[in-house]
């Protein structure tokens, strides 16, 4: 791919992204989308059949950001418990610094356009949390949850803290953070 596509289709991302938070998916035609990102109408179906395809696509490209961002700055033979708080202080940073994909990530988990195969597609993403999680359930460090009930009880609520202080338009304290972490991982911890 050459760099003039990296860079249309960022465009194209990134006006995706804005005008998703501003007017929703059915409000969000490709037609705006192409504007906002600078681009002629036809451009945007050069890289993309449909707003379907272009959708799936971007929640893919979501997705694969904050999987990368999760896993910063993490070794394989860190402890398990520093691992699960890197993790989880890696999300909460994701989500308050880039607040607008974390947004679209949110609407994307009950849109009818995100087909199944890109859900599965994004579950391939998050492989390495994954193995951590499966570690740490071998190891019987934290308790032997199926997968669902442990991203309620241990993932989800960095989102609904980010959304409380976006919302309140309050900072996030560093003790905050410590009593938040500790709360999650008292939840999944043997």
């Amino acid at each position: 791919m050459t760099q003039q596509v990296i860079d249309k289709k960022e465009a194209i991302y990134q006006a995706a992204i804005k005008l998703l938070n501003e007017r929703g998916f059915h409000s969000t035609p490709m037609s705006l989308i192409a504007k906002e990102a600078n681009v002629a109408a036809g451009t945007i179906y050069l890289y993309f059949k449909n707003k379907e395809e272009m959708l799936n696509k971007l929640y893919l490209e979501i997705k694969e950001k904050y999987s990368n961002s999760l896993m910063k700055g993490y070794l394989e033979n860190m402890p398990v418990r520093d691992a699960f708080e890197l993790v989880w202080r890696n999300s909460l940073d994701f989500k308050l610094k880039r607040g607008a994909e974390f947004s679209v990530m949110e609407q994307f988990k009950n849109s009818p356009f995100i087909k199944k195969v890109t859900v599965e597609e994004g579950f391939k993403i998050f492989s390495p949390i994954i193995k951590l999680v499966e570690r740490a359930k071998r190891e019987k460090i934290v308790k032997d949850y199926p997968d669902t009930i442990f991203h309620a009880l241990f993932f989800a609520p960095v989102g609904e803290l980010v959304k409380t202080h976006v919302l309140q338009k309050t900072e996030f304290t560093e003790e905050e953070k410590k009593l938040a972490f500790l709360g999650c991982w008292d939840a999944v911890k043997n």
